[in-house]
């Protein structure tokens, strides 16, 4: 939490900023983040070599409102407001570098700015309520509630009652009056995921809700007026806005207003070996040192992932909690134990989803220009320094040696 008010943050590559981002495009201390009396949260650019922009505007000092993004380098934050807080709290980091999900994250950023109802597609695991809560913290409802619904995890029976609440007596076993999910999300972010496991002769209810933003409780007489805006989401891709889809086609058009598209992880794998860096620093507390070896990033980039970033995690953390200091390919992929190779996953012998050498040589050429230092670059991916000089050398990712210049770099 950035709250100590009169407090400056720095913020840049440079380990030795308060808050470290690692990104090329980024200098090393690129800003300042100040806290003022009053909640308000100042940014000043700190003569970055490639400016410091708020909302898509370059500034040179700036105040971040809730639901303001900022940009340093390749890098977006969004300012957002803390749980029962009507101040913004620290910035929330948009991982991923790809062209794809950048694009998503912008359109979900701009999307925030406005009131529309939003539908979000993709496959299970990429990230979609992720994505619906970034609108949420990003946009004037911020300090409502946001209210997650599972719609496949509904009984048929009882969709009107979670929707729209229902009086006492409506039904057997209704013993007292309850208001629904719309309810709870007056004033805030109504968030149904996997809308198209909702059964399709209930939906215009959920259409009627939409259009004249009134609810009625089951078995009630009087209508509610409600204040929620919609984010829907679906897994089911094909026939979107036909006749064929699991969602009705007027329901479809009420939602798509905007439609934000989460890209699977197999399109995006040049992000994989960062997702896999970070959810290893996220647990640096509980299993710090492990590292991940040669041979089990080329099965991790050999698989195509069809649970996308929630199997990858899964993955990481089978691997954490069953592997040694180095972690093997068969810690991530356990039928590997026993001589098989996981459903999803090439051969060996044929090339990989991505070339893994193009991932690691993405990576190990951000992590030298981030952290200058091949010691310290090779901690950051935890690898050891003569691995990661052995490779970086082979790559050509190293400077050529003047007088004894490649040596002492070697030594630091």
């Amino acid at each position: 939490m950035l709250d100590a008010i009169g407090r400056r943050w720095v913020v840049g590559s440079s380990d030795s900023c308060d808050v470290v981002i690692d990104d090329p495009f980024v200098s090393s201390m690129h800003c300042t983040l100040e806290r003022r009396a009053g909640g308000a949260l100042l940014v000043r650019d700190r003569g970055s070599r490639n400016g410091t922009h708020v909302d898509g505007n370059p500034v040179e000092g700036a105040e971040l409102r809730v639901g303001s993004y900022l940009q340093l380098g390749r890098t977006t934050f969004v300012a957002v407001a803390a749980p029962g807080s009507d101040q913004p709290r620290a910035m929330e980091l948009l991982r991923g570098h790809d062209a794809g999900l950048r694009a998503t994250v912008d359109q979900a950023l701009r999307a925030a700015q406005t009131d529309c109802n939003l539908l979000i597609v993709g496959e299970t695991g990429t990230g979609k309520d992720l994505l619906a809560r970034i609108v949420h913290e990003g946009s004037r409802r911020a300090t409502g509630n946001f209210v997650p619904v599972n719609c496949g995890g509904i009984p048929r029976e009882l969709v009107g009652s979670e929707l729209f609440g229902h009086e006492k007596g409506a039904f057997t076993g209704a013993h007292a009056e309850r208001d629904g999910y719309f309810a709870e999300a007056h004033g805030g972010t109504l968030f149904l995921d996997e809308l198209g496991e909702l059964p399709i002769e209930l939906q215009p209810h959920l259409l009627r809700a939409l259009e004249t933003r009134n609810v009625r409780r089951v078995g009630g007489t009087h209508e509610r007026a409600i204040d929620v805006r919609i984010i829907a989401a679906t897994n089911r891709l094909d026939g979107l806005g036909t006749e064929s889809s699991r969602i009705r086609v007027d329901l479809y058009h009420r939602l798509a207003t905007v439609v934000l598209v989460m890209p699977p992880l197999r399109e995006r794998m040049g992000d994989l070996v960062e997702l896999v860096e970070c959810m290893l620093r996220d647990s640096a507390s509980e299993h710090g040192g492990k590292h991940v070896s040669d041979e089990a990033w080329k099965a991790l980039v050999s698989y195509n992932w069809p649970g996308n970033v929630r199997e990858l995690r899964h993955a990481v953390e089978r691997a954490l909690a069953l592997g040694g200091m180095e972690l093997r390919p068969e810690d991530f992929f356990p039928e590997m134990r026993f001589g098989r190779t996981p459903l999803g996953m090439k051969p060996t012998r044929e090339e990989p989803l991505v070339p893994y050498q193009a991932i690691m040589r993405g990576a190990m050429e951000q992590a030298l220009t981030t952290h200058g230092t091949i010691r310290a670059a090779a901690s950051h991916l935890g690898m050891a320094k003569s691995t990661f000089a052995e490779k970086a050398k082979a790559w050509g990712l190293l400077p050529r040696p003047r007088n004894k210049s490649l040596e002492r770099l070697l030594k630091k």
